[in-house]
């Protein structure tokens, strides 16, 4: 079947984390598919969730060879698609295809680089969105008239499709599952694992706390065993150098004395699915966690959000806590969660769990129509 060529810019390991249940669909739809499809790499390093990723990413990391040109005009105005979560460096000559826009994270409206998507919307040729509820955020946020010069698809996340058989199960299959997962990772059934997550922001944990929340829960003795997550940015050129070292120096600390086990990489899904209790900010993790219906303990603010709704959620899904005494207290005391938390999972839901395992199938059809035809989306 003809069409036009597919690039992937793989911005991060986060943006290829994004991308390969995606290709998974998409070669599924048409296998014929496959020769026509690159991935522009401008990192030096990636992460992946596996070795079928990996193995992925380099088959078509190879082929990578540069834009292609429109020959003979045949393909104009756009000579191929380019599927990214970021606007791509102009260096990188990037600029006449077709973009579609694909998410990257499990939320909008819920921190401070949310203007950043905002710009992605309005560079899009298609925007996939995480939920209808999405574009109202735009609507409201961009006006009417930018949010409706620019096609937006309601697609779901395709990142969280791995988390449709936990939503759907039962409690009992749940638990088999934790118990499974601490297994795997050599942690006793009977010892609580606290995921702590975070943002890479300036209202992020790490840079608020630094490792004051692991040496605080650490405490608690062999109660609990603490696995440490971070955002992926916290580690390249979104925040300076010496920040990154000062946090790296500091967990490695910790490490080293035995208090916690690090999850730094593109996903932190298993520590997500073995943990009892997750600690939190602005990070997305919330959302996700909340689709788990995991116990949340959250630093937020209102300010750090774009949406009043998504802040709503967040404050009822979750106990917020001021700083460490004020979290170790809410273990040793034990919390009541707020009578709005089930209210507020649903919104959770419908918000941000929008097609969830069936949102990666969705965007396959958006770029295998766009590689067909752009001008019918």
């Amino acid at each position: 079947m003809g069409g036009r060529p597919i690039i992937f810019y793989a911005f991060s390991s986060q943006s290829w984390d994004s991308y390969f249940p995606i290709l998974v669909e998409l070669l599924s739809c048409d296998p014929s598919i496959e020769n026509r499809i690159s991935v522009c790499a401008p990192c030096d390093h990636y992460d992946f969730r596996s070795e079928a990723s990996k193995q992925l990413f380099d088959l078509f990391h190879a082929r990578y060879e540069g834009p292609p040109s429109s020959k003979g005009g045949q393909l104009t105005p756009y000579p191929y698609v380019l599927v990214t979560t970021h606007i791509p460096d102009p260096a990188l000559g990037l600029s006449d295809g077709f973009y579609v826009h694909v998410p990257h994270g499990s939320g909008f409206g819920n921190s401070e680089s949310q203007d950043y998507v905002l710009s992605c919307f309005q560079a899009a040729n298609v925007y996939c969105g995480i939920s209808p509820a999405e574009l109202l955020f735009i609507r409201e946020v961009l006006g009417s008239e930018v949010a409706e010069s620019v096609p937006f698809v309601a697609t779901g996340c395709p990142k969280n499709d791995m988390f449709a058989s936990y939503v759907e199960a039962s409690e009992e299959e749940r638990a088999q599952l934790r118990a499974q997962i601490k297994q795997s990772l050599k942690i006793p059934a009977d010892q609580a694992v606290v995921f702590i997550a975070s943002h890479w922001t300036p209202s992020g944990l790490l840079r608020k706390f630094g490792t004051g929340l692991i040496q605080a829960l650490s405490a608690l003795g062999d109660q609990v065993r603490i696995i440490q997550g971070s955002h992926p940015n916290l580690w390249n050129q979104h925040v300076s150098a010496q920040t990154s070292q000062w946090i790296d120096q500091s967990l490695c600390r910790e490490v080293d004395r035995g208090a916690v086990a690090l999850s730094l990489g593109v996903s932190d899904a298993t520590a997500l699915l073995a943990s009892d209790v997750v600690v939190a900010d602005v990070s997305s993790i919330v959302i996700e966690a909340a689709l788990l219906e995991k116990p949340l303990l959250l630093h937020i603010d209102r300010q750090s959000f774009r949406s009043d709704e998504v802040y709503q959620i967040y404050s009822g899904v979750g106990i917020q806590f001021s700083g460490a005494d004020d979290l170790v207290q809410s273990f040793l005391r034990g919390v009541s969660f707020p009578e709005k938390r089930t209210e507020m999972l649903r919104k959770n839901k419908e918000l941000f769990g929008y097609n969830l395992g069936g949102a990666s199938k969705k965007v396959a059809e958006v770029i295998l129509s766009a590689a067909r035809d752009p001008g019918g989306l």
